[in-house]
């Protein structure tokens, strides 16, 4: 119940960690660039396949994106939440305040959370042109977009955990970015096809992507979304037991 409680402390974090976005260029670059690409790629593809070409009112393309975009972009908001704090100083300073290590990481998990899905929904001008001129399944749009934010809160654990562990945000950009693709590709058909038979069924398992997929054709599964937050809260608490090993 601790971990759930939303303390002064937690509360304190949060915003301080939710204002360093808006406080320093790598907020603006992140969303502005993601609502870019993401666009871009949806509306005109890489040369084939196009909204355009297309011809219908959905947006299952936009959601086949997402997963490898947020591979990219994600961890550039994950990069800082640790590394930062050992190479200001202040990750002592933060210790010795009266809120625990699991509210502190809670709270800058919830805070790149929270960050993430405000510049998701900031592309909901997506679907509202579609709908606006086809007749358009707003039932799959909403599962594909709560899978975006399902699958983004999995990586920002992962960037989470990770930063804890990088001396610096080149560093944990890099060592995320290679463990959210191995989690991504894990479920894809050629690496499923490699391992083939039993190993193939427990690498579908664990893959985010496999998971990620009912919601991106409009199935809201409990199983997949039991393991989305089964996923997070993991790699938050080995990010806990981190630091309690190292900051006693």
């Amino acid at each position: 119940m601790k971990l759930l409680s939303l303390s002064p402390g937690l509360i304190a974090v949060f915003k301080k960690e939710w204002a360093s976005y808006f406080n320093t260029p790598i907020g603006y670059v992140f969303s502005i660039l993601y609502l870019f690409l993401s666009s871009f790629l949806f509306f005109y593809g890489l040369g084939q396949g196009s909204f355009w070409d297309r011809k219908v009112a959905g947006m299952e393309e936009y959601f086949v994106w997402t997963p490898l975009l947020f591979v990219v972009f994600v961890p550039a908001i994950t990069m800082r939440l640790w590394s930062e704090e050992k190479r200001s100083g202040s990750l002592e300073i933060l210790f010795t305040l009266p809120i625990s290590k699991w509210e502190i990481a809670c709270a800058k998990f919830l805070a790149a959370w929270a960050f993430l899905g405000f510049t998701v929904c900031l592309s909901a001008s997506i679907p509202f042109f579609i709908w606006a001129f086809g007749d358009l399944d707003l039932g799959i749009v909403f599962a594909g977009y709560l899978g975006c934010l399902l699958l983004g809160g999995a990586y920002i654990s992962i960037g989470i955990f990770l930063s804890s562990f990088g001396r610096d945000q080149i560093s944990s950009y890099i060592l995320t970015v290679l463990v959210c693709l191995f989690f991504f590709l894990l479920g894809t058909q050629p690496v499923l096809k490699f391992f083939g038979g039993g190993p193939s069924a427990f690498a579908y398992l664990f893959a985010l992507s496999s998971h990620f997929e009912s919601f991106r054709l409009g199935i809201l599964d409990l199983s997949d979304t039991l393991y989305f937050f089964s996923f997070i809260a993991i790699n938050l608490a080995g990010n806990v037991f981190f630091l309690r090993r190292n900051y006693p």
